[in-house]
């Protein structure tokens, strides 16, 4: 709508990818700031249950909230990695064989 406004310019188009070429590089500045962020948690969580075991002389340092949602995660992933070991017929997996005669 700014552009409408300015009778003198011609060439809308430069201006609006300008605008376009900018708003993707904040996007990504931010988006790339926001992975930093989680690949940073992630590690500090390793670390954390690497280093410590929850006893009192040993707590945990993440917050218990964080950790019951870990170990939810971690054994929905191990039934399922579980199952899907029960579901396949051979030790060799499902993968594609060639077909000899």
């Amino acid at each position: 709508m700014a552009f409408n406004y300015n009778r003198a310019l011609q060439l809308w188009a430069i201006p609006l990818l300008l605008v376009a070429f900018f708003a993707y590089l904040v996007a990504h500045s931010f988006l790339s700031v926001f992975e930093t962020v989680l690949d940073t948690l992630f590690l500090c969580l390793a670390v954390d249950l690497e280093t410590n075991d929850g006893s009192p002389e040993k707590p945990y340092f993440m917050h218990p909230e964080f950790l019951s949602f870990v170990k939810r995660t971690n054994n929905f992933n191990n039934t399922r990695s579980q199952e899907h070991k029960d579901a396949l017929p051979n030790e060799e997996g499902t993968e594609l064989r060639p077909i000899v005669r």
